[in-house]
């Protein structure tokens, strides 16, 4: 048995520990959680799992397509991209940066003061843990031409509708989220469940394993990635190339 036949196995008994008829796969069309699709339809033949995607307007068209194509159900956002643009801002420097930026500049429009902590993050005088935002970010926030800035994005367009489906539902999501994909990642995501019982089988799988496992099974990979290592929402500034 070579590694990818072992890992395979391995992923195979994690899914021993949950009741499918609980569960759905969280899918987006990407190439991490059209893996667990594949595993889940064609490698598993697990029955009673529902696959959710969610049209958020602003995808890739072939990932768009791969969605609709793939799912059972498809949910849409709370907000449209443009009305949160209109009503919150856009996002600008990074996701931690801007969850600051954004109070910040609340407080401001609302002739509040602004709270203690907020203001050492954005003048870079917090002394405990992350010292604030960036010189640039800095610059720009402080200055009179900067735009309206939010990391609220991604509650609107995917957060909200995916958590408004498991109310309704009752099911908790199969999330295809690596633990190699980012440091924040790597610290969030450590076992198969996080702490409200969503399912991460796949936290430590590797690019490289992943990779192997694609090409052994010849599992469909969009075009895009060609050109891209991760899809998600077109122009959004949290996206590595």
């Amino acid at each position: 048995m070579n590694d990818v036949d072992f890992y395979l196995f391995d992923l195979k008994t994690k899914f021993y520990k949950i009741n499918p008829n609980k569960y759905y796969l969280s899918y987006s069309g990407g190439k991490d959680s059209h893996f667990l699709y594949w595993f889940i339809k064609e490698y598993a033949h697990i029955d009673n799992i529902e696959v959710v995607g969610c049209n958020t307007y602003m995808e890739h068209p072939e990932i768009r397509d791969r969605i609709y194509k793939n799912s059972d159900r498809v949910l849409l956002p709370a907000m449209k991209p443009f009305e949160i643009k209109e009503k919150y801002g856009i996002p600008c420097f990074s996701k931690e940066q801007d969850f600051y930026i954004y109070y910040y500049q609340n407080a401001l429009r609302e002739n509040r003061k602004v709270a203690k902590t907020i203001q050492e993050k954005i003048d870079g005088t917090y002394s405990k843990g992350f010292s604030g935002i960036s010189k640039k970010a800095r610059e720009y926030v402080k200055s009179e031409n900067a735009h309206k800035i939010t990391h609220l994005c991604c509650y609107y367009l995917k957060k909200k509708p995916f958590h408004d489906y498991e109310k309704e539902s009752g099911r908790k999501a199969i999330l295809g989220v690596r633990g190699e994909e980012s440091s924040l990642r790597r610290k969030q995501y450590k076992s198969c469940f996080t702490k409200d019982k969503k399912f991460t089988p796949i936290w430590d799988l590797t690019d490289e394993l992943l990779e192997k496992i694609i090409r052994q099974y010849n599992i469909e990979v969009p075009d895009v990635y060609q050109h891209i290592n991760r899809t998600g929402c077109m122009g959004c500034p949290y996206r590595k190339l």
